[in-house]
């Protein structure tokens, strides 16, 4: 890494977050003082962590294959599994390696290219999957030269766990591409409201538009998405002016067109030797000036960086400014001072307090999602056993019958499991949906919790039988069965015997009564065979309805309370602080005058410094944003054409 100006951005930048270190340590705040230095920590890494972030289906995965030219390395079509991330990185040759977190501690395994999917997809093996943290990539690409691309759960997944996952990485980001697709819907809220998280944390960000090839109006899909996103920014903005910092920025982000089908088929015409075709086909995909914005951001990374330190230096200014003005309200003259301090203490102990009062009755109303459980697994299997009820109708001979039953467990098994991921969507999001509620209304953060949707009770014991007694033949009525197949006989033979004499009727009449009485038995013995199917269906649905409902509510039930238990830490921790200062104050309204005063001037110098560092700190702010919004000047794509 080059030596920064001394009277750059970037020198002065390491400076100020030296005076807040040491500030924070002069305060006693050793806590504050180690949450900066975990923040600069990666300063001096060299290598540009990029994290690739997206929904679901908006073309994330190919796109990075695309970048790194192999195709099938990372898994398309296939969600990145619960608490896993991808990570490409240079190295000689192509390796993969899974890196576990286990009870012993982590732990490293090889694995081949081809096994990737089994260990980092949600449609991999779930015991190969289990306790992966990521798999660390290395491909000898002179693209990923100084550059880590870090491919993240969609963060509209099955799972609130995939989208933390993906906030989380961008703790360590230097930069984020934000995927979007021309071939789907626009922009949608919970992807704004993942970008405005984002940008609190990384200043370099750009939009990628995908899967341009095979949309005649990606452009007018690209503007709507920008509009979208400024009338997010500007309410946003609005209602919380110190938002516009963090937020503003998104509106100068570069949008980059692309298309992976377009740049793999320029390098299917490189390697048939048409070099012409090929090139155009390359700048029509936008990967070209894709990566020049990459390259920009590697070179530009120390600027991109910077902002996070800045970010976490207000953060511990802002902490330190109120302990600070505590001091001087203790320490000064006016008694008036130090009971409005007091004062307001108090208000937010009793704050607290009607907290807690409506924490026990949202646990009150937090027991009745169990409830909720039942009936939503009862309408999901309501819905996939009615196709079958209606195929069972159909069934008119006993062949029909046996062949639907020899398919049937297995058509059950594979209806049951499509039904499981649906339904532990929908209980996640109401579950998601009445906990953030409650964690909202005691001020809390959203909440975190997951669902693993393979680990669905086991079917792997659904039988489907008839009733065996359906087959077997039942007793001869002789008014039901006998009558009216003979009387039938009889008729038709009379018609017989005119036309062919006595021996057309001894020929004819038992002929038809016999096929008659048969034709019976068998249509009876195919709607025994129908009954005791659909029997056998409710039996088994209702067996894994009951099933399901049981795991859910244990699912819906842990969540609950490990909700309820982070409120009550919370609501803890902040009753000790309030509690804390109010001693303090306290005590510091007892002392002598000259330790008040003491106390005073050394608040007082604390103020005075928290803000100047506050001020320098939101200059660089604005500094860097600069700085990085300038990396992908003159980098932005030419219009590629579907």
């Amino acid at each position: 890494m080059t030596t920064p100006d001394p009277n750059g951005p970037v020198a002065r930048l390491l400076r100020y977050a030296n005076e807040v270190h040491a500030l924070a340590g002069r305060c006693g705040r050793k806590d504050l003082a180690e949450v900066l230095a975990a923040c600069a920590a990666r300063w001096k890494d060299e290598c540009t962590d990029i994290v690739v972030a997206g929904a679901q289906k908006r073309g994330k995965s190919r796109l990075l294959n695309t970048l790194v030219g192999h195709p099938d390395l990372v898994p398309v079509d296939a969600d990145v599994a619960t608490n896993c991330f991808l990570s490409l990185r240079r190295g000689p040759r192509l390796t993969a390696v899974v890196h576990r977190s286990t009870d012993a501690g982590p732990v490293q395994l090889p694995i081949t290219v081809e096994s990737i999917p089994d260990y980092a997809s949600m449609r991999g093996d779930a015991g190969k999957r289990r306790d992966v943290v990521s798999v660390d990539i290395t491909l000898d690409n002179p693209l990923l030269d100084g550059l880590r691309l870090l491919d993240t759960p969609g963060v509209d997944s099955l799972t609130v766990g995939h989208r933390q996952v993906t906030v989380a990485m961008l703790q360590r980001a230097d930069a984020l591409l934000f995927t979007l697709s021309a071939q789907d819907q626009p922009v949608l809220r919970h992807e704004l409201e993942f970008l405005a998280e984002a940008a609190e944390r990384v200043q370099a960000i750009a939009f990628v538009l995908t899967k341009v090839e095979d949309s005649a109006n990606w452009r007018t899909l690209m503007e709507e998405n920008q509009a979208r996103l400024r009338t997010f920014v500007t309410e946003a903005v609005a209602e919380n002016p110190a938002r516009a910092v963090t937020l503003t920025p998104l509106l100068s982000a570069p949008w980059i067109p692309v298309s992976s089908k377009l740049a793999e088929a320029a390098e299917a015409k490189r390697r048939e030797g048409r070099l012409e075709r090929a090139d155009a086909l390359r700048a029509r995909s936008g990967m070209d000036a894709l990566e020049r914005h990459l390259r920009a951001f590697a070179e530009g990374r120390e600027s991109a960086r910077g902002a996070t330190v800045v970010a976490a230096a207000l953060s511990v200014l802002a902490s330190l400014s109120t302990t600070a003005q505590d001091d001087v309200a203790a320490g000064s003259d006016d008694e008036g001072d130090v009971a409005a301090r007091l004062a307001q203490v108090e208000a937010d102990l009793e704050g607290l307090t009607e907290l807690a009062a409506r924490r026990r009755a949202g646990a009150v109303a937090n027991t009745f999602l169990g409830r909720e459980v039942a009936g939503i697994v009862a309408a999901r299997v309501a819905e996939i056993r009615q196709p079958y009820e209606n195929s069972i109708a159909t069934l008119k001979k006993q062949e029909q019958v046996d062949r639907y039953m020899a398919e049937l467990p297995m058509s059950v098994q594979r209806s049951l499991e499509a039904a499981w991921s649906q339904i532990v969507y929908d209980v996640e999001s109401l579950a998601r949906r009445t906990l953030d509620a409650f964690a909202r209304d005691l001020g809390l953060d959203p909440v975190e919790f997951a669902a693993d949707p393979s680990a669905m009770p086991n079917l792997s014991q659904v039988q489907v039988r008839k009733d065996a007694s359906a087959d077997a033949p039942g007793e001869v009525d002789m008014v039901r069965d006998v009558l009216p197949s003979a009387s039938i006989g009889l008729s038709l033979g009379g018609f017989a015997a005119s036309l062919l004499g006595p021996v057309g009727f001894l020929l004819v009449a038992p002929a038809i009564g016999a096929a008659i009485f048969m034709g019976r038995r068998s249509m009876e013995k195919v709607q025994r065979n129908q009954a005791a199917i659909r029997g056998a269906l409710r039996d088994q649905f209702a067996a894994v309805s009951r099933e399901m409902t049981l795991d859910l509510e244990r699912m819906v039930a842990t969540w609950r309370v490990g909700v309820e238990q982070a409120a009550d830490e919370s609501l803890l921790k902040r009753r000790k602080e309030l509690e804390g200062r109010r001693a303090e104050l306290k005590a510091a309204s007892a002392r002598s005058a000259a330790d008040r005063r003491k106390a005073r001037e050394s608040g007082q110098d604390r103020i005075a410094a928290i803000e100047t560092l506050t001020r320098r700190g939101q200059e660089l702010r604005r500094e860097l944003a600069t700085a990085v919004a300038a990396l992908g000047a003159g980098q932005e794509a030419s219009p590629a054409a579907p």
